[in-house]
C-alpha cells in the first residue's frame, strides 16, 4: 500500500468561541440541565491533537469520469496520516463544489474514512458530538466544500460549540489579495485567490508526475482536469502536452473570471474582499449536547 503525507499542516489554533465554549440554546419547550457538563472544549482538543491514519482508495464514478478501473487497484490505494482535524480539512477541500457538481469525485473514498474515522474518536455514552469542517477561498465563494462527521443533534438539545482552525493545504492568498487589491482592485483580487485556489488543486510538480505516471493514475489525471475546466469554463485543457503549468494559468484565468464578479456582487471594496480571502484555512466546528 502506498503511503502518502496529508496535503495539510497538522499544527493547529484552537479558537473557543467567544474565549470559552458557547452555549447555544436550540428550540423552545428544552429544558437545562442546572448544572451542565460543557464536552465541546474536550472534544475539540482531542480533534486537534489526536493523530490517526485512514486508507483509501480513489473510486471515481465511472459513468462520470469515464474510466474504467477496479478499486482495489494497488496503484489507486492510498493511506493519509494526520490529526483529526487536518484529516477533515482536507476532506473538506477534496468535496469541494461549483454549482453542486463535485471537482473530485475520485476523492469520495477517502472522505468517507476520514469522517468515519472522526465520528469514531469523538463523543461517547455521556456526549453526543458532531464535527464539520468548512473551506471557502473567501466568505461566500462559489466554489467551497464542507464535510461532517456525527449525527445532528436533536431540534430541542441545548447544544455546546467550539471552534479551530487548521490549514487547508491550499496555498494562502491572504497576503497577495490584500496587496492586489490597492494595485488592481476586485481584478486583484480575484487573480490572487483563484491563482491559490488552483495551485492547491493542481500542485504542478505532483499533477506533472500523475500525468506521466502508469495507468490508471495518468487517466484520473487527466480526466480531473478535464472535468475541472469544464465546471470553470475554461474549455478543453491541453493534457495531452503534459504541460500542468500552461493548464493551470487557464483554469486560474478562467476561475479569477468568476470570482471577480461575484466579489463585486458581493462586497463594497475590494479591501474587504481581500480581508476576507480565506483559501488557506479550513474552519472547524465541534457541537456536543447530552444524549
Amino acid at each position: 500500500m502506498r503511503a502518502i503525507s496529508t496535503v495539510v499542516d497538522a499544527t493547529v489554533a484552537l479558537l473557543l468561541i467567544g474565549g470559552a465554549v458557547a452555549t447555544l440554546t436550540a428550540g423552545p419547550g428544552a429544558v437545562a440541565d442546572p448544572s451542565p457538563r460543557d464536552h465541546a472544549d474536550e472534544q475539540a482538543r482531542i480533534v486537534a491533537t489526536s493523530t490517526a491514519g485512514v486508507d483509501y482508495a480513489l473510486a471515481p464514478d465511472r459513468s462520470a469520469e469515464g474510466v474504467v478501473v477496479e478499486v482495489d487497484d494497488a496503484p489507486l490505494r492510498r493511506t493519509a496520516r494526520g490529526t483529526l482535524a487536518s484529516l477533515l480539512a482536507r476532506a473538506a477541500v477534496a468535496n469541494a463544489t461549483v454549482e453542486g457538481e463535485r471537482l473530485l469525485p475520485a476523492r469520495r473514498g477517502y472522505e468517507r474514512a476520514a469522517t468515519g474515522l472522526v465520528r469514531n474518536r469523538t463523543g461517547g455514552p455521556s456526549v453526543r458530538t458532531a464535527v464539520r469542517a468548512t473551506w471557502e477561498p473567501y466568505r461566500g465563494a462559489p466554489l467551497s466544500g464542507s464535510v461532517r462527521a456525527g449525527p445532528r443533534p436533536p431540534a430541542d438539545a441545548y447544544v455546546a460549540a467550539a471552534a479551530l482552525t487548521v490549514s487547508s493545504g491550499v496555498p494562502a492568498a491572504e497576503a497577495d489579495a490584500r496587496r492586489a487589491a490597492e494595485s488592481d482592485g476586485f481584478d486583484g483580487v480575484a487573480r490572487a485567490v483563484s491563482d491559490a485556489v488552483v495551485r492547491g488543486l493542481f500542485p504542478p510538480d505532483e499533477t506533472r508526475l500523475a500525468l506521466r505516471g502508469d495507468a490508471p493514475v495518468d487517466a484520473l489525471a487527466a480526466r480531473r482536469y478535464r472535468r475541472t475546466a469544464r465546471l470553470f469554463g475554461a474549455g478543453e485543457p491541453g493534457v495531452g502536452e503534459r504541460n500542468a503549468t500552461e493548464t493551470n494559468a487557464r483554469l486560474a484565468a478562467s476561475l479569477a473570471d468568476r470570482f471577480e464578479r461575484d466579489l463585486r456582487a458581493r462586497y463594497g471594496s475590494p479591501d474587504a474582499a481581500a480581508r476576507n480571502a480565506s483559501t488557506g484555512r479550513v474552519r472547524i466546528v465541534v457541537r456536543t449536547w447530552s444524549p
